[in-house]
C-alpha cells in the first residue's frame, strides 16, 4: 500500500511538473509572439517613413560635394524676391571628348543652394541608375521635379518650399510600381520642355559630324570620338521624353529615327547622302522656330511640334529607302 502511494505521488508530481513546463513553454511562446509583432510594426512604421510621400527637408551643412556638377539652374524657388541655385552633382570625372566615367553606381546630390543655407533634397548612391531634375509650376507655386531611375526602377518627386516650416516638402507622385497618379501634367510639361531644349542642343552639337572630313569619318575612332557624344545628349533627351509620355501620354513624340541614324553612322562609315540627311534634319529644328511647344488648356502637344518629329522620321525614312 505504501508502495502504490509513493508512485501515485510520484507520478502526480511528474504531472504537475509537466503542466508547469507547458505553462511556462506557453507563456514563453506567447512573450515571443508579441515581441515579433511588435518587430514587425516597428518594422512597418519605419519602411512607411522612410518611402513616405510626404517629407520635410530643412537646411544642413553639407562637408562633401561630389567631384562633378552635372547640371545647374537658377529659380526663385522660395518666392523671396531672390534667386537660388539648384544644383545637380555626381561622383564620377569626365574623359576628353566631355562624356562621363560613368561606373555601376554613383554618388548623385541634388541641392538648392540659398546664400549660406543648402537643402539636399537628394544624397545618396545610386546604383545602374540616374538622377536628373526639371523645374516646374504646380498651382502657381514654383517646384524642382526629381526624377531617378535605378535598376528598371523609376521614381518621380516634387519638392516645392514651405515658408512655415522653412524647408521644402517632398512629395512622391509616381513609382513604377504604383501609378494612381499616372497623370500629372505640371511635371510632365516640365520634362517635356528640358527634353526639347536638350534635343536642340543635341543637333547643335551635329555641326562638327555635318562638317567632319571624309577621313576623319572613314577612321572608326575618329568617327566614335564625335559621334558619340553627339548621340549620348539624344539618349538623354530621349530618356526625358519617355518620361514626360509615362505621366502624360498625350505627350507622345520619340528621337529613336535619330537615334538610330547616329547609331548607324558610327557603325559604319558614313556615306554622302547619310550627311546629307543630317544636315537637312538640322535645318529642320533651325528653322521650325516653334514658339509654344504644349497646348496646356487642351494638354495635347501643338501641332507644328508633332509636324517636326514627323519630318524627321519621314526624312530620315524616304532618304533611307532610296
Amino acid at each position: 500500500m505504501r508502495t502504490f502511494l509513493l508512485g501515485t505521488i510520484c507520478i502526480a508530481g511528474i504531472l504537475s511538473g509537466c503542466t508547469q513546463l507547458n505553462t511556462d513553454q506557453s507563456k514563453e511562446i506567447n512573450d515571443l509572439k508579441k515581441q515579433m509583432e511588435q518587430i514587425s510594426l516597428e518594422n512597418e512604421a519605419l519602411i512607411k517613413q522612410a518611402n513616405s510621400d510626404y517629407s520635410t527637408i530643412s537646411a544642413i551643412n553639407i562637408e562633401k560635394y561630389p567631384q562633378t556638377l552635372y547640371k545647374k539652374k537658377s529659380l526663385d524657388i522660395d518666392e523671396d524676391g531672390e534667386e537660388e541655385i539648384i544644383a545637380l552633382y555626381v561622383n564620377a570625372g569626365k574623359v576628353e571628348n566631355g562624356l562621363f566615367a560613368w561606373d555601376d553606381g554613383q554618388n548623385w546630390l541634388l541641392v538648392v543652394q540659398d546664400g549660406e543655407n543648402s537643402y539636399p533634397l537628394f544624397d545618396d548612391y545610386i546604383q545602374l541608375g540616374s538622377l536628373d531634375f526639371s523645374t516646374a509650376t504646380f498651382d502657381g507655386k514654383p517646384g524642382i521635379v526629381m526624377h531617378m531611375t535605378q535598376h528598371s526602377n523609376i521614381i518621380i518627386q516634387k519638392f516645392t518650399y514651405d515658408q512655415k516650416v522653412k524647408g521644402f516638402q517632398k512629395e512622391t507622385f509616381y513609382k513604377k510600381e504604383n501609378m494612381n497618379d499616372y497623370y500629372n501634367q505640371p511635371a510632365s510639361y516640365a520634362l517635356f520642355k528640358d527634353a526639347y531644349e536638350l534635343m536642340e542642343i543635341a543637333f547643335e552639337k551635329t555641326v562638327p559630324i555635318q562638317e567632319a572630313s571624309e577621313n576623319t569619318l572613314q577612321d572608326p575612332q575618329e568617327r566614335w570620338y564625335i559621334i558619340e557624344p553627339v548621340l549620348q545628349e539624344f539618349r538623354n533627351a530621349q530618356h526625358l521624353f519617355e518620361l514626360a509620355f509615362t505621366l502624360n501620354p498625350e505627350l507622345n513624340v520619340s528621337l529613336n529615327g535619330p537615334i538610330t541614324f547616329l547609331n548607324e553612322m558610327i557603325i559604319d562609315s558614313p556615306t554622302a547622302v547619310q550627311v546629307d540627311q543630317l544636315k537637312t534634319i538640322y535645318r529642320m529644328i533651325k528653322e521650325s522656330e516653334i514658339q509654344e511647344l504644349i497646348i496646356e488648356e487642351n494638354n495635347q502637344l501643338h501641332p507644328s511640334v508633332r509636324d517636326l518629329f514627323q519630318k524627321f522620321d519621314s526624312t530620315l525614312n524616304v532618304q533611307q529607302s532610296s
